[in-house]
């Protein structure tokens, strides 16, 4: 830790804690996640690793960069590059965005995705908190804890882990999914970026989930006519 200095605290969640800290040597900033290992369970604390082994392996332009991490007696650190801002803090500002700002966003994330499926991982929890912006503007994504290799000749998972909100009906019904999944939180993105609201959204899990499973997406007239072909 000698070689950053603490700024500030950027999160925090049921994990830990996200700091933003500056890198001594160069001046750099950069994000320090702190994971307490205390009150853990053995299997928490491997999937906490695996997040870590998945993490350092991609390098992408549209998905943030882990740099480094290290373990205490007590904590997990990871140190990844530093994002400026959140995509959910723009929308809660903006409430919607115009097509020609969600397009390049839009890019950046089927870049991402790409990448992760060629490399055969799958994120399984995509949504608005989990995508940074940094000063360019570029989208990244973050937040590999939900995060699972595929190996080869593995064409489908199980395990339910996502947000409700952006989750595939496969995965509400506890059917075997693949990649596609990771698609349909990437449209649920989409249309919450260009209306200000997710696709299938109330307060009741069960009315969530009826939604999800048997409602039809609606696409407002004024959207333009490649966008809803998209």
């Amino acid at each position: 830790m000698e070689k950053y200095e603490v700024i500030g605290t950027l999160g925090e969640g049921s994990f830990g804690r996200v700091y933003k800290a500056k890198q001594i040597s160069d001046g750099t900033f950069v994000a320090l996640k702190v994971i307490s290992k205390r009150g853990r369970s053995a299997k928490e604390l491997k999937g906490f690793r695996r997040e870590c082994e998945i993490q350092r392996d991609l390098h992408h332009p549209n998905i943030i960069q882990m740099l480094d991490s290290f373990e205490t007696e007590n904590e997990i650190v990871v140190i990844t590059e530093f994002a400026h801002k959140v995509l959910t803090t723009v929308l809660g500002k903006e409430g919607y965005l115009p097509e020609e700002r969600v397009q390049p966003i839009v890019w950046d994330l089927v870049s991402a995705l790409y990448y992760l499926h060629s490399n055969r991982v799958l994120h399984r929890d995509l949504k608005p908190q989990n995508i940074l912006l940094d000063l360019k503007n570029r989208a990244k994504l973050c937040d590999f804890g939900f995060a699972r290799n595929m190996s080869t000749g593995t064409h489908v998972l199980t395990s339910i882990k996502g947000t409700p909100l952006y989750m595939a009906p496969e995965l509400i019904d506890e059917q075997p999914y693949d990649y596609n999944a990771d698609l349909w939180s990437l449209g649920c993105i989409i249309y919450e970026l260009l209306l200000g609201t997710p696709p299938f959204c109330t307060a009741s899990i069960l009315h969530l989930i009826r939604l999800i499973r048997h409602e039809q997406i609606q696409w407002p007239t004024f959207l333009s006519e490649n966008c809803t072909s998209f």
